[in-house]
C-alpha cells in the first residue's frame, strides 16, 4: 500500500503486503521485499556521500548502484538509506528493524534480524552481521565490520571492527567490561561528574 505523496522512481520493485507511508521518496533501482513497513518522510536510494579531490576541489563520485531491502523489514520515520556506488548494493537483511532518524550510508550491508535504534549513523561500506543491536546514537565508521550477535551500547563510536558476540561501548568503542572498569576508575578519582 502506498500512502499519499509517495514518490516511486524508475526500476523500483515493492513486494506484496508492504506499506509505504506518506512523503516517502524511493529513488530508482531499489528493491523492497514483502511485508516491509516504511515510515513517513524516509528517503531510500538517495545519492551517497562520496567525493574525491580533483583539481583542488571535491567532485562527487558516481552512485548508480542499487538498494536491496529484504522481507519483513521495518524502517522508521525520516530515515535515509543511500544507494551504493555503481555496480554495488546497499543491502538490508530480512527481519531487520530500524528506528526513526537513522542514516545508512552507501554500500552498507546489514544482516538479518538486526535492531538499529534512533539516530544511529552507519558510514559507507560498513558491514553489519546478523542479529546485531546498535543502540541509540551509535556511530559506525566506514569500512568497519561488526560481527554476528554483537551489541553496541548507546552513544558509542565504532572506529574498528567488532568481533561476533561482543558487547562494546564508549568513544572509541571497546569491550563493555573494560569500559565499565574505566568509568568506575574515573568515578573513584573524580566523582560521579567525571
Amino acid at each position: 500500500m502506498l500512502s499519499p505523496f509517495v514518490y516511486v522512481g524508475p526500476d523500483v520493485e515493492i513486494g506484496p503486503g508492504s506499506v509505504v507511508e506518506s512523503n516517502v521518496t524511493i529513488k530508482g533501482s531499489t528493491t523492497i521485499g514483502a511485508r516491509v513497513h516504511v515510515g513517513p518522510g524516509t528517503v531510500i536510494g538517495c545519492t551517497g556521500f562520496g567525493y574525491e579531490r580533483r583539481d583542488g576541489r571535491y567532485q562527487p563520485l558516481e552512485h548508480g548502484g542499487r538498494v536491496i531491502i529484504g522481507d519483513d523489514v521495518d524502517i522508521g520515520a525520516n530515515c535515509t538509506i543511500a544507494r551504493a556506488k555503481t555496480g554495488r548494493e546497499t543491502r538490508i537483511g530480512r527481519g531487520t528493524k530500524i528506528d526513526c532518524l537513522v542514516h545508512i550510508g552507501h554500500n552498507v550491508v546489514i544482516g538479518c534480524d538486526c535492531i538499529l535504534a534512533g539516530q544511529v549513523g552507519i558510514a559507507g561500506s560498513a558491514m553489519i552481521g546478523d542479529r546485531v543491536v546498535l543502540a541509540g546514537q551509535v556511530g559506525v565508521s566506514d569500512h568497519v565490520t561488526i560481527g554476528d550477535d554483537a551489541v553496541i551500547y548507546a552513544k558509542s563510536a565504532v572506529f574498528r571492527s567488532v568481533p561476533a558476540g561482543a558487547r562494546y561501548s564508549g568513544i572509541p568503542a571497546r569491550p563493555h567490561t573494560e569500559m565499565k572498569r574505566l568509568w568506575a576508575s574515573l568515578w573513584r578519582r573524580f566523582g560521579r561528574n567525571a
